[in-house]
């Protein structure tokens, strides 16, 4: 994985799809609609490449225990490869939306995806990999939500010396929220509304706010709240998930303190 060339295909595709514009047609709005599943598709096929050869690298050292995992996490980064490159392919077609083929890809390729995605949950795999893996997953899964099909099941990587551990079990190692924060993702207003693939992408958020793009955070559930005061976020936070405190006002945030989880 070459996270230069990534940012630089994250930046060169913010820039040309995410611009503010006036209401379109249902032509246009469809031709936007399929422009952004081959954008997501895109950081897909990048993302993917270099993987496998990481992945299986970490198979053979410790602490990751190879003969604890099934046959279908171990092949899961080359088969996610394959899957991914087929559904490059598909692609290309101009009824992409409704495209039943397509759909059936991605369904595919999450599931070629799903036994690695337990592993990756359940043993503490390099730093590097499971850094990696979050935004392979979350582009996954912004799909599946597209297309309305399963998605992947997000689980909480091990620490040092722990197990794997899924939502709901374990302990946790996030920060504890403050009394009365509201927790989300700190992102510009543009890339909010692109999917939560776009959140976490730190050299978009930043090119997006020098052109000219408020602030805004993103709630776990999804809500957009607006900050009011922009000058109390840094961009240290843009792309980080934060607990803010302060006096809210309908969807208006007025920011009294932000502490990034």
């Amino acid at each position: 994985m070459r996270p230069g060339s990534l940012r630089i295909i994250a930046v060169a595709v913010c820039a040309a799809f995410l611009v503010r514009s006036a209401p379109q047609s249902a032509p246009d709005s469809d031709t936007r609609a399929r422009e952004y599943v081959q954008f997501l598709v895109t950081q897909l096929d990048q993302w993917t490449r270099d993987f496998p050869q990481a992945y299986n690298l970490a198979l053979v050292q410790p602490p990751v225990v190879a003969s604890r995992m099934s046959e279908d996490a171990k092949a899961g980064a080359a088969n996610l490869r394959e899957a991914v490159t087929h559904l490059a392919a598909l692609s290309k077609a101009n009824n992409l939306i409704v495209n039943g083929e397509f759909k059936a890809q991605i369904e595919k390729t999450i599931l070629a995806a799903s036994a690695m995605n337990e592993a990756l949950g359940a043993q503490r795999f390099p730093e590097g990999i499971q850094s990696d893996w979050i935004p392979i997953r979350t582009t996954l899964n912004s799909l599946a939500d597209i297309y309305k099909t399963a998605p992947l099941a997000v689980f909480d990587p091990p620490g040092p010396g722990r197990g794997g551990r899924g939502k709901g079990g374990g302990e946790a190692t996030a920060a504890a929220i403050p009394a009365g924060a509201i927790a989300g993702y700190i992102v510009d207003e543009r890339c909010s509304l692109r999917g939560k693939a776009m959140m976490t992408d730190v050299q978009c958020v930043l090119k997006c706010v020098r052109d000219g793009d408020k602030i805004v955070l993103v709630t776990d559930a999804g809500k957009v709240m607006q900050i009011s005061n922009q000058n109390k976020v840094d961009a240290d936070s843009y792309g980080q998930k934060v607990a803010i405190t302060g006096t809210t006002d309908g969807d208006v945030i007025t920011v009294a303190t932000l502490q990034i989880l």
